[in-house]
């Protein structure tokens, strides 16, 4: 099996450069006011939504199409 390193190309900045890490999944953070938001890369906190924001943005619908098109790999 070969994992394989998924970066979020719509929304990095710049995939090549920018992004070390990979996309490992969203992380919700809670903040001393008690919100809710949602962080889509480990080094980039900036990138942080509110989650009534996250959830209506289109890096929502990226994530979506990436985990779509995962799914398909893995199963076809």
């Amino acid at each position: 099996m070969v994992i394989e390193a998924w970066g979020r190309p719509e929304t990095a900045t710049n995939n090549a450069t920018d992004c070390h890490e990979g996309y490992y999944g969203v992380r919700l953070y809670r903040d001393p006011r008690g919100r809710f938001h949602v962080g889509v890369c480990i080094q980039r906190m900036d990138l942080c939504l509110p989650l009534e924001e996250f959830v209506a943005s289109s890096v929502a619908s990226e994530i979506r199409k990436l985990r779509e098109r995962d799914y398909y790999d893995l199963t076809a």
